[in-house]
């Protein structure tokens, strides 16, 4: 969007009133999808920039037709999964996947590898089906994860015992540590929040400078489903071991047994009670 009004003879007024008028028109239009407040460090020029290309962004995709990703990508011919043998599959899958890329499409794995038929299965017979943009908006890619469509809860799992211990033995957990519930308990029943658990293991970090020569491995992981809701229970669990170092230098060996138990909600596991070596929530309540 472009205009010639002047609204005050000082140019970097005229630029920041200009600003302001996009935020306003941008919010009219676009309500909470658009969020953006005055930033003081961010030059008028720049910003005024930014703006403009937002309101170019949103009237394009505004004018947006839709189509599927097989017609997008021009319905080309494709033997199905049966008629193949394994090298012919891998070449069909190479060149399903540039006929994807040359049409500003990519399919993102996050947690493979998956068997070659399995990823062919899914863009025949799933992802063909995805409606796109018909034309891409310049510059724009559309990016479809796998696991969006079918979670590998296991690698969920795994992904936030890593991030746990991680966070563990780096005394650094924090509101945005996503690998803890909102809600947790303990297993005398009482209920916390995940900044009432931040402060209990604050309470135990802060007894000691440092944690070294630390390590683990997972041993089992185990989970169940409830389809229907979308819902499921888990957990993780194995040996570890630590170092915990006292100011006066003193050092505290623990190492055992630890267990995560993990909750799952919205496609999203965390751990909502866990069992560390030298951790008492008793201790810490």
């Amino acid at each position: 969007m472009e205009t010639d009004e002047n609204f005050s003879d000082d140019l970097q007024e005229n630029m920041r009133i200009e600003n302001e008028f996009l935020r306003i028109k941008l919010k009219a239009q676009y309500g909470d999808a658009f969020q953006m407040g005055t930033s003081s460090e961010m030059p008028p020029e720049i910003e005024n920039q930014f703006l403009k290309s937002v309101m170019s962004f949103e009237e394009e995709y505004a004018k947006a037709e839709y189509t599927t990703v097989y017609e997008r990508i021009g319905k080309p011919a494709f033997l199905s999964i049966d008629e193949l043998d394994e090298s012919a599959l891998n070449v069909s899958l190479m060149e399903l996947t540039n006929m994807l890329q040359a049409n500003d499409i990519e399919l993102d794995i996050c947690d493979g590898p998956y068997p070659d038929e399995l990823i062919y299965r899914f863009i025949t017979e799933e992802l063909f089906a995805v409606e796109v943009e018909k034309e891409p908006l310049a510059g724009m890619t559309s990016h479809f994860i796998y696991e969006e469509f079918h979670p590998n809860h296991r690698a969920d799992i795994v992904k936030r015992t890593h991030a746990f211990l991680r966070n563990w033995f780096g005394k650094k957990f924090t509101e945005y540590s996503t690998e803890l519930s909102w809600h947790c308990v303990t297993q005398a029943g009482i209920q916390l929040t995940r900044e009432d658990v931040i402060a209990k293991t604050d309470i135990f970090f802060d007894a000691f400078s440092r944690f070294e020569n630390d390590g683990y491995n997972i041993d089992t992981i185990n989970f169940e489903l409830q389809e229907e809701i979308q819902q499921g229970m888990g957990f993780a669990e194995g040996m570890l071991k630590y170092d915990a170092v006292v100011d006066n230098g003193e050092v505290i060996h623990y190492a055992g047994p630890y267990k995560l138990y993990m909750q799952m909600k919205d496609n999203w596991w965390s751990i909502f009670y866990f069992v560390m070596p030298g951790f008492k929530w008793d201790s810490c309540l």
